[in-house]
């Protein structure tokens, strides 16, 4: 077995994916963020939308060959897969106007603990006390983020929450329907359906960007592409339960991200809670590790 294709190396390169991950979404972000201060925000996620759709399109039309990966086994679910992602693109864009972008990417990465509830509810996965007590310690975070009511950030927290519901839904479809459709047909229709309602009702808000306009848009949807591509790529090439510690370099990023372009600066109150949520979703992560070793003895 030589270097190139040892374990070690595969999985380095998964890891590795996943924190180029955590730049290109929070890149992506970042130029949102800035296109809402002249635009309306549905236009943005137009733009986010529909070139994410047609990059993905001519990736897969090269890779495929063909056609066939527009066919899906079970169009229900990516249709419901789809409308979650659009609910978390959408919550968090209009978030992001209201308040910095690392508190919003560390609100919404409350996602990950709040996708073992739905397991639980939905799935019938196994839900111990100890994961429920990550649960609540992760949900105290939030609150220390938002500070509801001590001139925190208020309504606007609500916001990234909701995004956060909402992105533990598509989590979980995305781990209900990868046995019944392939990656690529998956990847396109992520925000094919989103790009497709949202062109239909373009005229009602359009607003004709400038060429500088028009290629950070290319620039956003390119972002988002690239992103969701290294995820999957990351996905295919190491297990899951090794890489979920370290999609939280997505709220680093965003941090920093946020203090290049417009100089945020994270309080104390916004690193303590982010730390909370990053603890409990490790400590959620090293339980299932743990759970899985004692059912393969």
């Amino acid at each position: 077995m030589t270097p190139e294709t040892s374990p070690q190396t595969n999985q380095t390169l998964a890891i590795l994916m996943i924190l180029l991950t955590g730049v290109a979404l929070a890149g992506m972000d970042v130029t949102a963020k800035y296109l809402t201060v002249h635009f309306p925000v549905l236009l943005v996620i137009w733009g986010r939308y529909f070139f994410h759709t047609a990059l993905t399109f001519a990736a897969c039309t090269a890779k495929c060959r063909s056609l066939t990966f527009l066919r899906a086994r079970r169009p229900g679910l990516q249709l419901i897969r789809a409308a979650a992602l659009f609910g978390t693109t959408s919550c968090i864009y209009v978030a992001i106007q209201h308040m910095p972008l690392g508190d919003a990417a560390a609100i919404q990465f409350f996602a990950p603990v709040l996708v073992t509830v739905i397991s639980g509810l939905f799935l019938g996965e196994h839900v111990g006390v100890w994961r429920w007590t990550a649960i609540v310690v992760a949900f105290f975070g939030v609150l220390l983020i938002a500070r509801p009511g001590f001139d925190g950030l208020g309504w606007a927290a609500l916001l990234p929450f909701c995004s956060a519901v909402f992105l533990s839904i598509y989590m979980v479809m995305t781990r209900m329907i990868r046995d019944k459709d392939n990656a690529d047909t998956t990847t396109f229709y992520s925000t094919a359906v989103g790009a497709l309602v949202l062109t239909l009702v373009l005229p009602f808000f359009w607003q004709t960007p400038t060429l500088e306009q028009w290629a950070l848009m290319v620039l956003m949807g390119a972002l988002g592409a690239s992103g969701h591509f290294l995820l999957i790529k990351a996905l295919h090439t190491a297990e899951a339960s090794l890489l979920a510690p370290f999609t939280y370099f997505h709220v680093v990023a965003a941090i920093f991200w946020g203090f290049l372009v417009f100089g945020d600066i994270p309080s104390l109150w916004m690193l303590g809670g982010t730390s909370i949520i990053i603890c409990s979703g490790i400590f959620v992560w090293y339980r299932e590790i743990k759970a899985r070793k004692q059912k393969s003895r």
